[in-house]
């Protein structure tokens, strides 16, 4: 591939040893390509690229540059991680207020007077709380029923 025409931007170290960079090829004619550049081994003929990528930019140019990829993607993952908590935490919580209007729908519960049960599904932080104190309103009413 020649190198006359292109300008190389952007370029990191793809793996630890440095022995692949991955850069952007920007052409006279405004196009653009992602490519990987590594060098031939010893004894073979140099790769052109290679060779112009060090005349545009060092090592420690490109050693910056990867550094700055890395600390963009770590920044980007913590950044999706906890969004993806987020998300889960939305859930549940939709989740635990959808139960607590299933629980008032119950008509055991509905028909309590107990307010001190019925705030303590209101207040309640888990499923199982809810699912706890529903049972015992139900099984409280039932009980008067019985009575009665």
């Amino acid at each position: 591939m020649a190198t006359e025409g292109k300008k190389i931007s952007d370029p990191y170290y793809a793996d630890a040893s440095s022995n692949l960079v991955v850069c952007d090829f920007v052409y006279e004619d405004g196009t653009s390509s992602t490519v990987s550049i590594g060098n031939t081994p010893e004894g073979e003929k140099d790769n052109p690229d290679w060779k112009q990528l060090f005349k545009e930019f060092t090592h420690e140019d490109i050693k910056a540059n990867t550094k700055l990829k890395e600390d963009s993607f770590h920044a980007n993952k913590a950044g999706k991680i906890a969004e993806a908590k987020a998300d889960i935490d939305k859930g549940k919580n939709e989740a635990l207020f959808a139960a607590k209007v299933d629980a008032f729908e119950i008509a055991e519960v509905k028909a309590s007077k107990n307010r001190s049960v019925k705030s303590k599904i209101r207040k309640a932080s888990n499923l199982v709380e809810i699912f706890a104190y529903s049972a015992a309103i139900i099984l409280e009413e039932n009980a008067k029923a019985a009575e009665a």
